[in-house]
């Protein structure tokens, strides 16, 4: 891992000297400056019924009970199309490559170790996002193509632990996809966002059948940084049609009060149908300190996998911002509360689980 780590560190720094330092003679032309991000996300977790080297239900991405991990490290690139003097200023890119505990987890990973039995038990990168992105512009309006794979327009919380509120992700995190690969068309228009898109199969980067799964998105976006989005995934998998829709709204009371609604419906033709809600209220109590509060219900007793199960999650986390002037470190506090009803085993043999974590986020923005 640490050589694939350098080779693509080398290979960031001699991108950006290219583009950067070297004269205009020999440089390439890519019609604007490429942004180098990074970011660092490491825990502590603690779960009232849990055991060493055993996975914690619902914590697709935070499994591990009192172990001290480092989860993700993070390098992107990008460039921003832009309308400028040429053709290329309008072309641009965007790559998010995370190494870490995560790699393996999130699905999309190479250079995997596998075990007797031919399972993966480590990958040593996730190159979750890896795209082209064309902007055609169009009097006030911007049309933008992407190609590649990108992260999904479903849910609220995102795959980076920088850009969620919380320090483990929400139980509808986990029920809907990470990312797709294929085509994307962005649309705005004043307050108005469209999106449409094709893919392949979720979370996959080669369709195992003919089957495509299309996407949908319409945005409306109000003062006061007020959101409101309802998307759509249709498609069909092994021959069974899988469908997934969500409504995502958030408003922001007295700039110090933000909240949140994701609520999610999935249907699948083999596997039935689930439904959640999670709603979030994050207060700014300081400069530097922020409460981030969130609560969800999920109907898990129509699917075949989990007849009778509900779950109900609870968490509470403390946001420190020690260094006023440094806004992109933090330090996090969690309480987490799960229980579920119709399996009085879920949680590793209980019904319900406390679990406590802290966290220490640094990042760059690209």
């Amino acid at each position: 891992m640490r050589s694939i780590v350098s080779k693509l560190m080398i290979a960031a720094v001699l991108l950006l000297g290219a583009q950067f330092a070297a004269p205009k003679a020999s440089a390439v032309d890519l019609g604007g400056s490429i942004g180098l991000g990074v970011s660092l996300d490491t825990t502590y977790q603690y779960v009232s019924n849990g055991e060493v080297g055993g996975d914690i239900p619902e914590r697709g991405l935070y499994p591990e009970h009192n172990d001290f991990s480092i989860d993700a490290i993070t390098l992107s690139l990008e460039k921003v199309p832009t309308v400028g003097e040429g053709v290329m200023d309008q072309v641009g890119f965007r790559a998010d490559v995370l190494f870490g505990e995560q790699s393996e987890r999130l699905g999309f990973g190479f250079g995997s170790v596998y075990n007797d039995e031919g399972d993966p038990t480590d990958g040593a990168v996730s190159p979750y996002q890896a795209y082209i992105n064309v902007l055609i512009p169009g009097g006030g309006n911007t049309l933008n193509i992407y190609a590649g794979q990108f992260t999904t327009l479903a849910g609220w919380e995102l795959i980076e632990a920088k850009d969620n509120t919380n320090i483990t992700r929400s139980l509808l995190f986990y029920k809907i996809p990470f990312a797709h690969s294929g085509v994307r068309a962005t649309f705005s228009t004043g307050s108005l966002d469209f999106t449409l898109g094709l893919s392949n199969d979720w979370d996959a980067l080669d369709d195992a059948d003919d089957g495509k799964t299309f996407e949908s998105q319409i945005a409306l976006n109000f003062p006061n940084d007020g959101w409101l989005g309802v998307t759509g995934y249709f498609g069909d998998t092994d021959g069974d049609t899988r469908t997934l829709v969500t409504v995502v709204g958030t408003m922001t009371i007295a700039d110090s009060v933000t909240l949140v609604a994701d609520f999610e419906y999935t249907s699948h033709d083999a596997g039935g149908d689930r439904w959640g809600f999670a709603g979030y209220a994050i207060a700014s109590l300081s400069d530097a300190i922020t409460l981030a509060l969130r609560g969800e219900y999920v109907d898990d007793s129509e699917r075949v996998d989990t007849p009778e199960l509900e779950l109900y999650e609870f968490t509470s986390t403390l946001i420190l911002t020690p260094f006023e002037s440094v806004g992109n470190f933090e330090t996090r506090l969690e309480y987490r509360y799960d229980k579920a009803d119709g399996d009085d085993t879920h949680f590793a043999g209980e019904e319900d689980q406390h679990g406590f974590a802290v966290q220490l986020l640094y990042w760059l923005d690209v």
